[in-house]
């Protein structure tokens, strides 16, 4: 036989190459690779668990980048979420990433965040103004009428003290809203407030001096480290002599370690305590504070009621 020219055989291993690299790829059943899901569409997509997942990693700061405004819509939508810890985590870092420390805050954020502190859950007022509208520099009236609102409803000690700390420099514009509320409404929570947000006393006090209070406060008082009934009764004694009969006041803690609790109900009762014995030489005011039904229902506890 003939041996095939160099031509036949050059052509015919380059159709079988030609062959080989235009065959269609195997089908496979592998699936593909799932697609990645931001942080930022989490807080709009997801269910509430997965909502606070990814809220607890823009906590810890693991959001690559920081957080900025493509993180608004999905703190929108946190902030109508059923479960009261997304909108508290989110009132808070609302407050935390686009308020605090800023000139200008960012006009979205503010909008969440006023819807925030009027929310059914005091967790989540207590996140949106604490974190949020307290740190607002350059405070608007409206922002202003809504702190002396909270400051008025929750009295919780900590938000208490950030509100009225962080009015000092709107006294003003605090007093003409808060003279506004007394003339329109004469509510005792308003005047008991007054002073501390506005830094004076309100006009006309007389006619609040027989009010319930709006809520008890409770005084505690330093024990003398020696008989805890015998200091209890010579501060019964003190407080009858400024008219107050039948104080609600009790001993806490044992030992030398103990303090007197005091909780007055009437305003004039609270005046008195807070006149004559803010600076008394022997009973010594360490703490006061209004008292929320939380608070309440733990000292009642501390009582055994």
């Amino acid at each position: 036989m003939n041996k095939p020219s160099i031509f036949i055989i050059a052509a015919l291993l380059s159709s079988i190459a030609w062959a080989q690299t235009n065959v269609p790829a195997a089908a496979t059943n592998a699936p593909a690779a799932p697609k990645t899901i931001s942080i930022q569409e989490m807080l709009v997509i997801g269910h509430s668990s997965m909502k606070l997942h990814s809220l607890a990693m823009i906590t810890q700061g693991k959001a690559q980048g920081g957080v900025d405004e493509s993180f608004l819509p999905g703190f929108n939508v946190c902030s109508e979420d059923s479960a009261v810890p997304v909108r508290s985590v989110t009132a808070r870092l609302l407050g935390q990433h686009f308020v605090e420390g800023k000139k200008t805050p960012n006009p979205e954020a503010m909008v969440l965040l006023i819807k925030l502190a009027k929310d059914e859950s005091s967790d989540v007022r207590y996140s949106a103004v604490y974190h949020g509208l307290t740190q607002v520099q350059n405070k608007s009236p409206e922002i202003v009428e809504l702190l002396i609102d909270v400051a008025a409803t929750d009295r919780e000690q900590r938000l208490y003290g950030r509100i009225s700390q962080s009015l000092e420099n709107d006294r003003e514009e605090a007093a003409r809203i808060l003279d506004g509320k007394l003339q329109t409404g004469n509510s005792i929570a308003i005047y008991e407030i007054y002073e501390d947000l506005a830094g004076k006393k309100p006009a006309d006090t007389d006619k609040y001096l027989d009010m319930p209070s709006s809520r008890p406060k409770m005084f505690i008082f330093k024990g003398d480290g020696k008989n805890a009934e015998a200091f209890k009764t010579d501060l019964e004694a003190e407080l009858s002599a400024l008219g107050i009969e039948n104080s609600d006041l009790f001993i806490s803690g044992v030992g030398e370690n103990y303090v007197l609790l005091l909780k007055t109900y009437i305003t004039k009762d609270r005046i008195a305590v807070e006149n004559t014995l803010g600076n008394h030489e022997k009973f010594t005011i360490t703490q006061k504070m209004w008292l929320t039904p939380e608070l309440e229902i733990q000292i009642d506890g501390m009582r055994g009621e």
